[in-house]
């Protein structure tokens, strides 16, 4: 069993040290690859923006393709081979993009390829890893880790997003991804070492089929009270997002002329506020409960894109934009580890991945046509108009998870002993958002 009681720290459990390393290896190469990917597609291949919104789209389809089969799969299966499955395939996808740049064979063609494949592997990885950690912790400690790991991958993102520019500028964009691989070699190692015993899969009596499981998952997620909402204000949220971080590259790149040093110090930044966002969710939710801490942090949202609308090339406005997704990047960071953990800590443990694939099925099943819409958007209408609706767009989520009926949350999914503030906000804060 564990190593470490419920009173320990996280940090005394090796096996979640383990983990929570892993997830860290991995942010730091997706962070270089951040940086990296957009600078092969526009500058080394000069990428209109309708391939770079086919390019983002093809890193988004995946999601809508396979996360119904993935949840199935975790539950079914043990989810620890899946999860070192997936960190291997995905550092083999992105190993053929320095390989065909040295070769001269590279295209948008490969990229979208190996931004599919490598997409594919993500959803089938972060599927199973994420509906392993209630096997790992308590449901008590869930809350605690998933703010930790937020925390961390909001560093490790920083750190990869600031090596990204360096390397991209020493390397070369197609180079930089090497070091990508090597992190998805590194998480793989580190998740195989776990050895907390992982429950074996709930088997019924009667043997079912992949599509009845899917369904099964499907007709529990959108009947459950407190899942189901959830469920929707993210999904609206995810797509906006989807919208503008589509748009964003193409017009920072082209528009503002950042280098590629400043678009990872503006990466980087942004990362440090998801931190900061890790650090204060415990003790917000456990004074204002979780449902008004979502609510403010989506009320702040489309602020947070002003000073992009507003910039003008030059430093100044380069350090406003930063500070502006620094904020974004940490209400994200809060209202994400907060909805995350309490449809972990109410879902039925048989279920948790299906529930997870279906969620993710709905919530990122609605990037790639919002990849695609943008793409459109800044074709005909212009990239500054593109995210100027994008902005407006972002009161929807908060619109969506307002108007919803949560039920109580149990008690221990937030701070234990403010689980009575759990169901709305004070009075007069939720008048005010």
């Amino acid at each position: 069993m564990s190593d470490a009681t419920a009173e320990d720290s996280l940090w005394k459990h090796r096996d979640f040290l383990r983990y929570w390393s892993a997830n860290a290896v991995d942010l730091v190469g997706s962070g270089i690859t951040q940086v990296a990917l957009p600078l092969v597609a526009v500058v080394a291949l000069h990428a209109s923006v309708w391939q770079v919104a086919l390019l983002s789209c093809a890193q988004k389809l995946p999601p809508l393709l396979v996360s119904l089969p993935a949840g199935a799969l975790a539950d079914r299966h043990r989810k620890r081979p899946v999860m070192v499955g997936a960190a291997l395939a995905g550092g083999a996808a992105f190993l053929v993009v320095p390989i065909a740049d040295a070769m001269g064979r590279l295209s948008l063609e490969l990229l979208y390829a190996v931004a599919l494949v490598s997409a594919v592997a993500e959803v089938f990885g972060s599927t199973a890893r994420i509906s392993f950690l209630p096997s790992l912790l308590p449901r008590s400690r869930l809350l605690e880790a998933n703010s930790k790991l937020s925390g961390v991958n909001s560093l490790a993102d920083s750190a990869g997003a600031q090596l990204g520019g360096a390397l991209v500028t020493v390397l070369g964009a197609a180079h930089a991804l090497y070091l990508d691989v090597a992190s998805y070699l590194a998480c793989a190692l580190l998740l195989a070492r776990i050895r907390t015993p992982e429950p074996a899969a709930a088997r019924t009596a009667k043997r079912t089929t992949f599509r009845a499981e899917i369904a099964e998952g499907m007709r529990y997620v959108w009947s459950h009270p407190t899942i189901r909402p959830l469920v929707l204000a993210a999904t609206a949220y995810v797509a906006v997002m989807a919208f503008l971080t589509t748009l964003w590259s193409v017009y920072v790149l082209r528009q503002l002329h950042y280098s590629s040093a400043a678009l990872g110090m503006t990466l980087s930044v942004a990362a440090l506020g998801g931190f900061c966002g890790a650090l204060v969710v415990r003790p917000v939710v456990a004074r204002y409960g979780p449902v008004c801490v979502m609510l403010t942090a989506l009320a702040l949202a489309p602020f947070t894109q002003v000073p992009l609308l507003l910039a003008t090339p030059g430093r100044p406005w380069q350090v406003a934009v930063a500070l502006g997704m620094f904020v974004q990047l940490g209400c994200a960071v809060a209202q994400g580890s907060t909805q995350r953990t309490l449809r972990q800590a109410v879902c039925d443990p048989a279920l948790q991945g299906r529930m997870l694939a279906t969620s993710r099925w709905v919530v990122y099943g609605s990037q790639p046509v919002a990849a695609l819409l943008a793409g459109a958007v800044g074709t005909w209408l212009g990239l500054w108009n593109g995210l100027a609706i994008g902005t407006l767009a972002l009161a929807v989520p908060l619109l969506v998870l307002r108007f919803s009926s949560l039920p109580d949350v149990p008690q221990g999914t937030a701070a234990p002993e403010e689980a009575d503030r759990a169901r709305v906000c004070p009075q007069k804060e939720s008048d005010a958002a």
